[in-house]
């Protein structure tokens, strides 16, 4: 709870309260890039340098709007042709906002509501994608009226939680200003989405010339991914009503996988040694949580009958993220786990894949 009352303090981080403009070494942050503030060029042009975690260079230049106190306009910059924020084109505003010890740039959207929020803060990219990563692993209901919202942050839910939250959380006739602009960031969010998929916005959802068959079918698999993780927890808990290990296996893997784990386990037992098996390949732990949580689910390559994904899960509150990679492939009608890769980088530079190392471990020649 320190950490996140941390986190909203730096999102309602106040300014000296002389400065009604943005000012030259003044930082925001979006939720993925961190912008600062070079120079402020014949007193009306703001421009800035960005920096992420790929080392991307990034720029981003506003102008301001004349006899208009915090209100700026989103120009081209000399190495950006394109708007940096989906659903904001060049010429779109956007109000520097400070109220009640808050201070953000809202960026609005061409469709409805925002397209970006990005909030000051003192911190550097690392402190800031620190706290992202913890963000990403609250609830998103309570965040949302606790703390400013990041596109980014909500490029992890589906549009139907969305909508939930407007119609639930977020539903008030009195909002605070968080929840007022994290209401407008969602709205923003969601008509993008939803103009991607009817005109195949260049800049959204329809990006790699994906229709709206394959955006779906994309959704039935992260659906069914995160389905997966409600059982292991379920699986993880124990007890009645809760799936047994058996269980779990036989609903969620295929007979390949079930019949190669059941031949390891067998050659385990005949072994004097250390065993292939000593940790639960699901949560890449000795320990598995009940607790175990997704925070993020990115599918690599999908077909009508195999798909790829890449898992990012914290197994208990307060772990490290870690990232797993699932091949699933479908097999009575189900999409089902087929093999898994670690990408832990710690203990396996690359990664570790557990069909590839289980056939090794049962071939008769590798054997001594």
């Amino acid at each position: 709870m320190r950490k996140l009352t941390f986190i909203i303090a730096m999102a309602a981080l106040a300014i000296p309260t002389g400065a009604q403009t943005i000012q030259k070494g003044n930082k925001f942050f979006n939720g993925e890039t961190l912008y600062t503030v070079q120079e402020i060029r014949m007193g009306t042009i703001v421009y800035m340098t960005g920096e992420n975690s790929a080392g991307d260079y990034l720029e981003l230049t506003l102008e301001k709007v004349p006899e208009k106190a915090g209100e700026y306009t989103l120009q081209p910059s000399a190495q950006a042709d394109d708007s940096p924020f989906p659903g904001a084109g060049f010429g779109d505003k956007v109000q520097y906002i400070r109220r009640q010890g808050m201070n953000f740039l809202a960026v609005s959207s061409y469709l409805e509501g925002l397209a970006e929020i990005l909030v000051l803060t003192p911190d550097n990219l690392k402190d800031c994608l620190g706290q992202q990563e913890f963000a990403e692993s609250q609830n998103l209901a309570e965040l949302a009226g606790m703390m400013l919202l990041n596109r980014p942050l909500l490029d992890v839910y589906d549009t139907s939680e969305l909508v939930d939250l407007l119609g639930g959380p977020l539903k008030k006739d009195n909002p605070t200003v968080i929840e007022l602009y994290n209401r407008q960031l969602i709205e923003g969010v969601i008509a993008f989405r939803n103009a991607s998929v009817m005109f195949g916005n260049p800049d959204g959802l329809g990006a790699d010339g994906r229709g709206e068959d394959e955006i779906q079918a994309e959704e039935a698999v992260k659906d069914r991914v995160n389905q997966i993780f409600k059982d292991l927890a379920r699986r993880n808990a124990g007890g009645e009503g809760n799936p047994t290990p058996e269980e779990f296996e036989r609903k969620y893997t295929t007979a390949l996988w079930l019949w190669t784990v059941k031949e390891v386990m067998r050659k385990d037992e005949k072994q004097d040694g250390i065993n292939f098996y000593d940790h639960d390949y699901w949560t890449f732990s000795q320990d598995p949580s009940p607790d175990i949580k997704v925070q993020k689910i990115d599918v690599d390559e999908i077909d009508e009958d195999r798909a790829t994904v890449f898992v990012k899960f914290v197994n208990w509150p307060g772990d490290e993220p870690q990232t797993m990679w699932l091949e699933l492939v479908k097999e009575d009608g189900e999409f089902k786990v087929n093999n898994i890769r670690d990408y832990d980088e710690a203990f396996y530079p690359g990664h570790f894949d557990y069909m590839k190392e289980m056939m090794d471990y049962l071939d008769p020649e590798n054997d001594e």
